[in-house]
């Protein structure tokens, strides 16, 4: 089969998906979720991406992020994604994949599409049964935008 090649189009914003190897409920445990936040922040500033929101669920991950300069998407989610994985590996002492090969991902046109993956993304714990207030997961970006801070950026 063709390598799919991923289209990339100038700074705009996307809203990508990335699951664990074989849908593993990976972040159920805490610590791989600091693992995952850590690297996130780390490349955020690094590749200089707009992070303007997150999730990570316990089987999949959702992002909201602009590529800047010279980093492409494919670029941001391979860097995160293998160190990532590298450091989760150590934690738990084990071998193989933590991800899914590809991941996926959506241009966002417009304010109206920004809003709703940004909703989507804060109330899939709450949809998911994980728990029972967006507010009350940790692992979200919700904070940032509740208390009037906004995006990451």
């Amino acid at each position: 089969m063709p390598r799919f090649r991923r289209y990339a189009e100038g700074e705009q914003c996307y809203f990508v998906t990335s699951g664990t190897h074989e849908r593993r409920p990976l972040f159920r445990d805490p610590r791989l979720c600091l693992i995952l936040l850590e690297n996130l922040r780390f490349y955020h500033e690094r590749m200089n991406f707009g992070l303007h929101g997150y999730v990570i669920m316990p089987n999949h991950i959702h992002l909201l992020i602009t590529p800047r300069e010279a980093s492409s998407i494919s670029d941001i989610m391979r860097n995160l994604k293998s160190y990532a994985a590298r450091e989760m590996r150590h934690a738990l002492g084990i071998d193989g994949p933590v991800w899914q090969r590809r991941f996926y991902d959506r241009i966002v046109r417009g304010e109206a599409q920004f809003l709703a993956a940004l909703d989507y993304m804060h109330e899939n714990p709450v949809q998911a049964g994980v728990v029972e207030s967006a507010g009350a997961y940790e692992f979200s970006s919700r904070q940032f935008w509740e208390d009037g801070s906004g995006p990451i950026e």
